[in-house]
């Protein structure tokens, strides 16, 4: 049976402003979050001070939603197991397409499409996700990435500049993977070697690295 989608009422909205508060402690915000329609696992966690604009929000067993994190409310938004959201986090699960008009290039028209954050994965802080994006598990999203389209498993993700000078997430290199049978006493297998990158100036406080 499918389940029936998030809807906002009086009620709802008067707990999604009040869960932000930092006198709230983490059982009690989780409990009126589930109360308002939520799906928090009972060991996750949302810390104080998020915006949080629906209660559409799955989180898994151990998952983590830190402080002064922002969440449109456009789509679901969904942590899986494990997975970590640091400070500060943007999540735009809604956007406004281009109208094509110098005078509004906004469309009045949105798009809406989730976000899922899978299994383990660690999104460090000021980071910002566009709708419709799935990180994949075992990432580390490197801190003030923007993060546009889909991620590749066991990744390390850091903004960097492309030839036409887009900056964006993009995979910087393979992450160990201890649940791989080339780990033995404890060693990590030998990692390929990556390609030379070189910083082409700063975006957001972090360094930018060019790539093809």
């Amino acid at each position: 049976m499918p389940e029936t989608k998030w809807k906002r009422t009086k009620l709802r909205s008067v707990i999604l402003r009040v869960q932000g508060s930092r006198f709230l402690s983490d059982r009690m915000r989780r409990a009126l979050l589930n109360f308002a329609g939520a799906r928090i696992h009972p060991t996750a966690t949302v810390r104080h001070s998020c915006w949080l604009a629906s209660a559409d929000l799955v989180m898994g067993r151990n998952a983590m939603l830190n402080n002064e994190a922002y969440f449109d409310g456009g789509d679901t938004l969904t942590i899986e197991d494990g997975a970590r959201v640091a400070a500060r986090c943007t999540f735009t699960a809604s956007s406004h397409p281009h109208s094509g008009d110098p005078a509004r290039r906004s469309s009045p028209s949105i798009e809406v499409a989730p976000i899922t954050i899978k299994a383990g994965t660690w999104v460090m802080a000021d980071c910002t996700i566009n709708p419709g994006v799935t990180i994949a598990p075992g990432c580390i999203i490197g801190a003030k990435s923007l993060v546009t389209e889909d991620t590749e498993p066991n990744g390390l993700y850091l903004n960097m500049a492309s030839a036409s000078g887009t900056v964006r997430a993009r995979r910087f290199r393979t992450l160990a993977n201890r649940s791989d049978p080339s780990w033995r006493d404890g060693k990590a297998p030998a990692q390929p070697k990556q390609p030379a990158r070189e910083p082409v100036g700063t975006f957001a406080g972090q360094g930018v690295r060019r790539v093809a």
